[in-house]
């Protein structure tokens, strides 16, 4: 009895800050796109000149989507590392490099996401299709994994610059180049990616709110020959600080042409500021969920600011 309604205080708990949600850079996690191009971008404050910080970002996803056919399948758990580490130039120019890590594997939260589904008479998406905690990776003939993966997304080399800033509004600007380090299909490319942004920011004393949007340009991976795949990605993002809060939307396309896998990427995210160097963030997707995971976590660390 006393399990049971902790688990419903919980559940009550994540409903509302579901609800609460309003309009922070977060990555979506779904390591099919991600292996063309990633965002990987938390934080757009610009450092002084000489001054520099080191960033680790920890992302634990459930992912979980075929198509009709069963030619694509992506139900498995993602844990993802990002190291981010970025250094003062210039006055008002950055330097930044990403690197991110994904490992996927069985997971443990098959079993939380059917009974919350069930309390809250969600559809179950055919769920029990698939063994709970298990790994099902396949995408058309190009790959097809039923155990843990891993693999290294390219490195990430970011310039970010100041083009305006005023006592209350400024407009950055951020050119990033992906360089592959290895190949492992359905988890990183062989081909490396560009990617310039626009950073737009109000900011007072006690909330600020960014919106920015990137758009991503690369090739197709060697293993992804004769697909229908656009040579872009669109991301644009809100996100909001009030004191200890934060709270965000991302928008986010699809590379792919066709099918359940082309649908765009809706999220919204609510986040706490637990200490001055860590934060927790929930990530929750809109329909269609086809190119989402079903729920994320992150949790941000600053390891080192030197300012």
């Amino acid at each position: 009895m006393k399990k049971s309604m902790t688990f419903r205080i919980f559940l009550l708990f994540f409903n509302l800050a579901y609800l609460c949600v309003m309009i922070y850079p977060k990555s979506t996690e779904f390591p099919l796109i991600q292996s063309m191009s990633y965002f990987p971008y938390s934080d757009n404050t610009l450092l002084k000149k000489k001054d520099f910080l080191l960033n680790l970002n920890l992302y634990y996803s459930n992912i979980y989507m075929f198509n009709r056919e069963k030619t694509v399948v992506n139900d498995f758990e993602n844990l993802s590392t990002v190291f981010e580490f970025r250094y003062g130039l210039a006055k008002g120019l950055n330097i930044g490099i990403y690197l991110r890590h994904s490992y996927i594997f069985g997971g443990m939260m098959d079993r939380f996401i059917e009974k919350f589904h069930g309390f809250f008479g969600f559809s179950d998406n055919h769920r029990p299709d698939y063994l709970r905690d298990s790994v099902h990776y396949k995408f058309n003939d190009s790959f097809f994994y039923t155990d843990k993966k891993w693999g290294f997304s390219p490195v990430i080399v970011s310039f970010l610059g100041q083009i305006f800033e005023s006592p209350y509004f400024s407009i950055k600007t951020r050119v990033a180049i992906g360089l592959p380090l290895s190949n492992a299909p359905g988890l990183s490319s062989d081909k490396p990616f560009l990617t310039p942004g626009l950073i737009l920011t109000y900011k007072r004393d006690w909330f600020s709110i960014d919106f920015s949007n990137y758009l991503s340009f690369f090739k197709e991976p060697v293993w992804l020959k004769g697909e229908d795949v656009r040579s872009y990605i669109y991301r644009s993002e809100i996100r909001l600080h009030i004191k200890r809060f934060i709270t965000g939307f991302i928008f986010r396309t699809s590379p792919f042409e066709n099918g359940d896998i082309s649908h765009k990427a809706k999220q919204i995210y609510f986040g706490f500021k637990v200490f001055k160097n860590l934060e927790f963030i929930i990530l929750e997707d809109f329909s269609p969920f086809d190119t989402t995971p079903d729920i994320s976590f992150n949790v941000r660390v600053k390891l080192f600011n030197k300012k």
